[in-house]
């Protein structure tokens, strides 16, 4: 049976290094929404504000894959229940498992220096700064999932509890 792990948190917590690293160990596919939303921008035509576009896109993508039997890992903020509940649909229209990994850095002060000394390896994509997540709306759980904290915590660690968790 394919499985879907969706994984969710705030910008800057570890969400991207920890799903690049799982899908290249688990051999899954990696569908990042940054990677998609930069694309659509860069088009020149598209509007800032994308809505949900890139993630119905990803999720559409990732049925695809998920009906031929392969693993998707899906790397977005999933901040809202609409989106969680598109990735979950996904799932269940393929007959695939979902599993959900929340990212999180429970340290303030950490998560602030993250947000204020990062860059992106997406060529043209503005990060946001410490404000804008800080004031980001980010719904509260209504569904199991797995968490890591990444607070003082380096990569490798985060990977392999993730994996540790997902078996």
């Amino acid at each position: 049976m394919a499985r879907l792990i969706a994984l969710a948190g705030l910008p800057g917590v570890g969400k991207s290094s920890i799903a690049q690293q799982l899908a290249r160990r688990c051999g899954a596919i990696w569908l990042r929404i940054d990677s998609m939303d930069q694309a659509i921008w860069a088009s020149g035509t598209a509007p800032r504000d994308l809505f949900d576009w890139s993630y119905r896109a990803a999720q559409a993508i990732a049925a695809d894959n998920l009906a031929l039997g392969l693993d998707v890992i899906a790397d977005c903020v999933n901040d809202c229940q609409e989106a969680r509940d598109g990735w979950e649909v996904a799932a269940q229209r393929t007959g695939a498992e979902i599993k959900w990994l929340e990212v999180v850095c429970r340290d303030p002060i950490e998560h602030r220096r993250r947000i204020e000394t990062r860059s992106s390896d997406i060529a043209g994509l503005a990060l946001p700064d410490w404000n804008a997540v800080a004031v980001r709306t980010y719904d509260k759980w209504n569904r199991d999932r797995l968490v890591i904290d990444t607070a003082h915590r380096n990569l490798q660690v985060c990977v392999d509890e993730a994996l540790d968790l997902l078996r």
